[in-house]
Parts: structure tokens; C-alpha cells; sequence
């Protein structure tokens, strides 16, 4: 089943250069194009990992089409899915994990 990219759920997720250790600022760039690569988002999402230098924007940042959602639009819509949102953050935070891990080994 497809989806039209105009219908998924895009996630904007600012990586915090921290989470790559004390030097992780000098590799937050690299990281965000290797997970780009190789985090494969469900058929009803899309993802785009981007180094967050500004912390006054917000760490995950939701849009359909090109319309931003408040989270309980956020909610709203992956209940029509079956999904939780809740649920659904935690296995982007444990991929985003594993592609830290796996990135690290490489360095």
C-alpha cells in the first residue's frame, strides 16, 4: 500500500549534537546524512534528521503537506492510523539509538 507524500506524516527531528558525546558537535552533520540513510520511516511517514544548533526551536517538529501540526493534531491523526504517538516516538528514539551506536563504531 502507498502513500502520497503529501498525505504522510513528516517528521522534522533536530539531533542534538550532545547525543553523540562531548565532540558531537563535529560530527552531529555527518550523523544526520548517515541517519537519513539508513532510518527507513513506515509507509505513512516520512523523516528528516537535522543537526538542532538552536534550542529554542523544538526537537520534533510535525507537518502534512506543507501545514504544521500542534501535538493533539499530531495524535489525532495517527489514531486514524491505529498507531500512538507515543509509541511511534519511542522506536524513532530507539532507531536514532542504534544509528547513533552504529555510527559511532565507525568514527
Amino acid at each position: 500500500m502507498k502513500m502520497s507524500e503529501d498525505k504522510r506524516i513528516r517528521l522534522l527531528y533536530r539531533v542534538e549534537p550532545g547525543c553523540l558525546g562531548p565532540t558531537g558537535v563535529d560530527y552531529v552533520e555527518g550523523f544526520c546524512q548517515f541517519a537519513n540513510k539508513i532510518i527507513k520511516p513506515p509507509i505513512y511517514a516520512s523523516f528528516n534528521f537535522v543537526p538542532r544548533y538552536d534550542k529554542s526551536l523544538p526537537e520534533r517538529e510535525y507537518k502534512v503537506g506543507n501545514k504544521n501540526l500542534s501535538s493533539t493534531q499530531v495524535i489525532a491523526y495517527l489514531d486514524r492510523l491505529d498507531k500512538d504517538k507515543d509509541e511511534f516516538e519511542e522506536q524513532i528514539d530507539d532507531l536514532l539509538s542504534h544509528a547513533i551506536d552504529a555510527y559511532l563504531k565507525r568514527l
